[in-house]
């Protein structure tokens, strides 16, 4: 980090402007509400509107025209599930309260996209094609979790 960087990651609790977006968006997933921000947080809005914005598709190839190409992007997600106690799963079972089922898999996509789109966006790309999706259940299905592997083209329009 250099150092206009460091004075601005005083501004966004320590994080660089890439982070620091990468969890507005991270929260905006998780909460489905936009997040509020700060009249000090106002530059971020063009880099919070190129993840919102930014074409992801799997097709590798488009009609649109491609200005540059800025390389592969790569990354994985390791999405662990969340256990709940035995006695409160008693409980709940006494109570006859159902289980909230919350749909994992699209979940740990959407955060490996987050993490795709912040790289690419590291590279000036705003659009990523060819996308391949991956996920690998590690272990026992319900006590270690999977990982979500995403590779794509980040490319400028």
């Amino acid at each position: 980090m250099g150092y206009a960087e460091s004075q601005a990651a005083s501004q966004y609790n320590g994080m660089c402007i890439t982070c620091h977006v990468k969890h507005r968006v991270q929260t905006k997933i998780i909460t489905a509400k936009d997040p509020g921000i700060s009249t000090t947080q106002r530059s971020t809005e063009n880099v919070f509107n190129k993840f919102q914005d930014m074409l992801v598709t799997t097709e590798s190839t488009t009609n649109i025209r491609i200005k540059a190409r800025c390389g592969i992007v790569t990354t994985d997600f390791h999405y662990e599930f969340k256990s709940t106690p035995v006695l409160k799963r008693i409980w709940n079972f006494l109570l006859k309260k159902q289980e909230k089922k919350s749909d994992f898999l699209q979940q740990a996509i959407e955060m490996a996209m987050l993490e795709l789109k912040a790289k690419a966006i590291r590279l000036d790309a705003n659009a990523i094609i060819g996308l391949s999706v991956d996920y690998l259940v590690l272990g026992d299905f319900k006590k270690n979790g999977l990982i979500v592997s995403l590779v794509g083209t980040g490319i400028k329009i």
